[in-house]
């Protein structure tokens, strides 16, 4: 794992530095594959960063609340470039209400919208496996395979990397396919399909899985419950389409 990356006298948080670059080449890679007749660049550029602002600002000051203590005693942690100090699922839901209020203001459809972002999404799935690697928050039950890596006392299975192999392998699945549905939302929702089919799969080698009243672990539930999801959603889009 390689949490700061040193070089000279600066030092980098690795897992913050695979982030922005997830997002710099995403967002160039999801310009370039805009249909014309979609809707512009500044709209794209506009919908990405006031939803990933607001999502940022939100998922800090929820955090910041949970943990009141610690920022009434530090207040410039807020301004902390530490992304561990973020309330991820409250950063995801302000995220998607703005995006929704930003498309619906600038009329622009939501399917058509999400089909924008997918290569965008692409992308960053490969970067933010990289940075998990770097950060070693997920990690991989023991394992003998030669690969396996030493952490926490065993060799266990590199599984952030495997997430990283297996967003390449969709990227470039998808490479040809994006911004060519043949429905709106069409793109989106089979990407999302796949990344599901994806992390339930993996999820078998993880070692710090979160669990479920049963043991049933949530990653493996929740992708369930989408791949039901989108099967659902692309049978009815694709019987809506004239």
């Amino acid at each position: 794992m390689l949490p700061v990356l040193q070089i000279g006298p600066l030092a980098l948080r690795t897992p913050l530095l695979f982030v922005l670059l997830g997002f710099y080449f995403g967002l160039s890679f999801a310009e370039r594959r805009l249909p014309k007749e979609a809707f512009s660049v500044a709209q794209l550029n506009n919908l990405i960063f006031l939803s990933l602002g607001g999502g940022l600002i939100a998922a800090r000051l929820v955090f910041a609340l949970e943990h009141w203590a610690i920022f009434a005693e530090k207040p410039l942690h807020l301004f902390s470039l530490d992304i561990s100090l973020l309330n991820l699922w409250a950063g995801l839901i302000v995220g998607i209400l703005v995006m929704l209020s930003y498309s619906q203001w600038q009329q622009i459809s939501l399917w058509v919208a999400l089909d924008a972002l997918t290569p965008l999404l692409a992308v960053l799935g490969v970067f933010l496996s990289l940075s998990l690697f770097a950060s070693g928050a997920i990690y991989g039950i023991p394992t003998a395979l030669p690969w396996g890596l030493e952490l926490w006392g065993a060799k266990r299975h590199p599984l952030a990397l495997y997430y990283a192999l297996a967003g390449l392998l969709i990227l470039i699945g998808f490479w040809r396919k994006f911004g060519k549905g043949s429905f709106a939302g069409q793109i989106f929702l089979q990407f999302v399909l796949v990344t599901a089919a994806i992390l339930l799969f993996l999820e078998i080698w993880r070692a710090n899985s979160p669990l479920l009243p049963g043991g049933v672990r949530t990653v493996q539930a929740v992708s369930w419950l989408v791949m039901a999801l989108c099967l659902w959603l692309i049978d009815r889009r694709a019987k809506d389409q004239p």
